[in-house]
């Protein structure tokens, strides 16, 4: 499991849910949300507590997308900060958006 602490549950589920497509395990808002990623991986969303704090840059995590261009483009137009640009690496197509809370998402389109 990957945990992102955040400042509204909410808001950052819809942003993993909605914007980048994820699937909702479990749905409790303030006290936990999780993704079931696929083969046992999970993204647990957790609240701030216990000394733990939004900590932007602390960590990233990527998704691959079939069309980065078209992704970030839709992303745009909902509001979302876009981090990178999309631009080419030699194993494909990426860019970064940030979350709600700032954390950097990269996304990607593998060569193929």
């Amino acid at each position: 499991m990957t945990m992102l602490v955040c400042a509204d549950l909410a808001r950052s589920r819809d942003f993993y849910r909605d914007k980048i497509g994820l699937r909702v395990g479990t749905n409790v808002p303030p006290h936990w949300v999780d993704f079931d990623l696929g083969g046992g991986a999970q993204l647990g969303l957790h609240p701030i507590a216990g000394g733990q704090t939004v900590i932007p840059g602390s960590m990233s995590i990527g998704f691959t997308v079939d069309d980065v261009d078209a992704v970030v483009a839709g992303l745009k137009s909902d509001g979302v900060a876009v981090i990178t640009e999309p631009f080419d690496e030699s194993f494909g197509r990426l860019a970064v958006v940030a979350d709600p809370d700032g954390y950097p998402v990269q996304l990607l389109t593998p060569k193929s």
